[in-house]
């Protein structure tokens, strides 16, 4: 959803929709209204497991869905960033001291998010991430392991040269400061309240009758920092909830090829753009 769709009306008065936070490798912004048409209109209990920048989620509420049905599960430092949200105690006040801080030339924003990214993982960690996050190189998603921010390496501006394929220069954040600022003010008015978890979404009870959708990280593709046998927590959960899995290749008996699929290819446009595949695959209960 783009800055010019922002808002809604209703009940005379103007309502921001949600909009993912940031977008990363391995995200389903572009997925999200396609996976959700599988199994919509639902009104009963719903976990997002590896829920990642919360796109099903957000696609769910925006639907109609009530935060209250909700049940989000990440091992990573998205599951911190939605835990926080949750209970309402993200501090926007430290995020925005950050926010202000990053330079208004875009060609510094490299070295601000590099020197950033050297702090304490433990300093004002959630408000910290979601804007490390949003400058990662190809949206590498960012993990933490013994106080320090792993998989750190972020976009410098780049214009295009005389030989380029792409004709427009490329940010060093996706979204910039002033856009990330106003999505993260939306999910913090409209997710206040929902029920997340930092944990291993292995290791959550999941209530009979309910659904789930799993999104873990694809076999053979970059890693999260933590790992998950999926295709088991897929055939667990499905013997008693109806289970969503996203995969790379079909697991089990049931399944969709999705027809929209990320695609990989340079900045230059100069390298093989080959589009992955995306699979739904689904598991209910006998």
């Amino acid at each position: 959803m783009t800055d010019a769709e922002y808002g809604t009306q209703t009940g005379g008065t103007v309502e921001a929709p949600l909009v993912v936070p940031v977008a990363y490798q391995g995200g389903k912004s572009r997925l999200a209204a396609q996976i959700v048409d599988h199994w919509w209109p639902y009104d009963g209990l719903f976990y997002d497991l590896c829920c990642g920048s919360g796109a099903i989620t957000i696609e769910m509420l925006n639907r109609g869905a009530s935060v209250d049905d909700v049940v989000m599960v990440d091992a990573g430092p998205w599951g911190r960033f939605w835990r926080d949200i949750g209970l309402g105690v993200f501090d926007f006040g430290v995020f925005m001291s950050y926010i202000e801080a990053i330079p208004k030339n875009p060609r510094l924003i490299h070295d601000f998010m590099r020197e950033l990214s050297m702090q304490p993982a433990s300093r004002d960690t959630t408000e910290v991430f979601i804007i490390l996050q949003a400058a990662t190189f190809g949206g590498k998603a960012l993990w933490i392991a013994n106080d320090k921010w792993c998989n750190n390496t972020f976009r410098s501006y780049w214009e295009p040269t005389a030989t380029s394929s792409r004709r427009s220069h490329v940010n060093p954040m996706m979204p910039m400061s002033e856009t990330l600022a106003r999505r993260v003010q939306t999910v913090m008015q409209r997710m206040h309240g929902v029920e997340a978890h930092w944990d291993d979404a292995a290791t959550i009870e999941i209530e009979p009758g309910s659904l789930a959708y799993i999104d873990p990280p694809y076999l053979g593709t970059t890693a999260y920092g933590h790992t998950l046998d999926a295709p088991a927590l897929f055939g667990r959960v499905g013997l008693s909830s109806i289970c969503y899995l996203s995969e790379g290749r079909k697991v089990g008996d049931e399944g969709i090829l999705l027809h929209v699929g990320r695609a990989k290819g340079g900045i230059s446009g100069d390298r093989k753009v080959t589009i992955n595949q995306e699979w739904l695959s689904v598991k209910r209960p006998a």
